[in-house]
């Protein structure tokens, strides 16, 4: 089956994750969607521990109801942050989920310009951020061709931030017992 990979942070998974995940198994239904929280080896500050991150995805899978969401562990399997370069390379270039938040830097992500080139990417907006004018860029210009823009999509003005800043409605009452429970982003 062909895949397409939605990394993150997911510290906290919120409720734009959610609508994110619906949508991409609803408009690519012969896809297996991995939702894939990047390790805890990346330089983030703030970063909850990844088992808790992906316990968070998984009180969030049961949501879904839909065997072809898995929540991927891939990206811990390795002592060091390797990058979304080698994860694409490793699982032979799924599509790639990102925000036009994150198109905005892709380029000077570890190995950008590979990663750009060798990918095809689908990209959602996000408040604030052109996509067209971003891939009008000289670094993304060549490759424009590699980016699937859901224009479709609703920009969603909702972010982990929000809720490590105490805005407790973007995740769901599950997620946020969790948290609490687990005294994260204390």
């Amino acid at each position: 089956m062909k895949r397409i990979v939605f990394g993150g942070a997911f510290n906290p998974p919120t409720i734009a994750h959610y609508e994110i995940i619906n949508y991409l198994l609803d408009k690519f239904p012969d896809y297996e969607l991995l939702v894939m929280p990047t390790n805890s080896f990346y330089n983030k500050n703030g970063l909850a521990p990844f088992n808790s991150r992906i316990e968070m995805l998984e009180i969030m899978k049961k949501r879904i109801d839909n065997d072809r969401l898995i929540i991927s562990d891939l990206e811990n399997r390795d002592e060091r942050f390797m990058g979304t370069y080698n994860t694409l390379k490793e699982l032979k270039h799924p599509l790639f989920v990102i925000g036009a938040d994150s198109l905005n830097t892709l380029s000077k992500w570890i190995k950008g310009p590979e990663l750009i080139k060798e990918n095809t990417f689908i990209v959602f907006p996000r408040p604030g951020y052109d996509i067209n004018e971003i891939l009008n860029r000289k670094d993304y210009e060549e490759y424009k061709k590699n980016f699937m823009i859901l224009d479709d999509f609703p920009e969603y003005d909702i972010s982990s931030t929000q809720y490590r800043n105490g805005l407790e409605e973007v995740v769901f009452s599950e997620i946020n017992d969790y948290i609490k429970k687990n005294k994260l982003y204390v």
